[in-house]
């Protein structure tokens, strides 16, 4: 990579942004460029880390093992995004996986070859630790908002609640007040009478009969942004979507806002479709047995 087109994507990186060009410069000469296929692990989960990354194109998922195999995904990281911060500062092992969405490319910062660097430019040491800091305190906040919003949904579904349209209701009041800015948010459910999808639930101002047009088929059953303020939240179930979620920002995000709604989002979803799954059921069966009580009482 030629030293300009390196400089280039050094000035996107948010850790990097106070540090002055000349300096930049010769970070980049400490610097290691590495590719990964789609799939490919970066690093996994407690193996030994000695090395900083920048995202330079593609995507990375950062994500941690929280029951046997299964995975959680805790961030989706893109061009001007760094990680593996904490290998700078401490040698400890990793403490989540990192793999590639798509052909990626990085730069590698060694622990090493960071010290020679700031060595040489003893001047970047306390802005280059500051801005590392405030990286790590804005993921914490991060983490800290969506972890309050799941304790918080969990607590909703334990309550004794008997219909879905109930439910959805009380998640959109739970849901938005956590996302940051202002959000309006529609709920819709199936309804098997009429084979279409019932509007159930709503709050916010904006006006989501503006957005009908834009939606994908009610057989969707991705989560996906329809356009830059609007994300389509599929609930699916067996053999078809048992409703959905429409959320929108008021304001206009970042890429990265984005992706971090959209994973926090998707967490909702899959907590909200479990409910759900078990209301259905438990209003079936309490059709079966009504349906049973009244057969046997027609036999006398």
């Amino acid at each position: 990579m030629e030293p300009k087109e390196k400089l280039t994507l050094l000035k996107s990186v948010r850790l990097l942004d106070q540090i002055p060009e000349r300096q930049l410069s010769t970070l980049g000469e400490f610097l290691t460029t590495v590719d990964f296929d789609d799939g490919a692990v970066i690093f996994e989960e407690g193996t030994k880390g000695d090395s900083l990354y920048f995202v330079t194109s593609g995507k990375v998922r950062i994500s941690k093992r929280v029951s046997g195999a299964e995975l959680k995904d805790l961030a989706i990281l893109g061009p001007g995004d760094c990680f593996g911060e904490m290998a700078l500062v401490e040698e400890v092992a990793r403490s989540a996986r990192a793999a590639a969405m798509g052909k990626t490319a990085l730069f590698r910062l060694h622990r090493e070859d960071m010290n020679r660097w700031l060595k040489s430019h003893p001047e970047l040491a306390v802005d280059f630790f500051a801005e590392l800091v405030q990286v790590l305190s804005y993921r914490l906040r991060r983490t800290s908002s969506e972890l309050t919003l799941i304790f918080d949904l969990s607590s909703l579904l334990l309550e004794p609640i008997k219909t879905g349209q109930e439910l959805l209701s009380k998640v959109l009041s739970r849901v938005v007040p956590h996302l940051e800015g202002s959000w309006s948010a529609a709920a819709h459910l199936y309804n098997m009478f009429n084979d279409e999808m019932d509007f159930v639930a709503g709050c916010g101002s904006w006006d989501f009969t503006q957005s009908q047009g834009k939606l994908p088929p009610v057989t969707e059953t991705r989560n996906l942004w329809v356009e830059d303020h609007l994300y389509y939240v599929s609930l699916p179930g067996e053999k078809r979507p048992l409703g959905y979620l429409i959320f929108h920002s008021e304001a206009l995000l970042k890429d990265e806002d984005r992706t971090e709604v959209g994973r926090t989002l998707t967490t909702v979803a899959q907590l909200v479709t479990s409910a759900l799954e078990n209301i259905n059921f438990r209003m079936d069966q309490g059709l079966r047995e009504r349906l049973k009580t009244q057969s046997h009482g027609a036999n006398f």
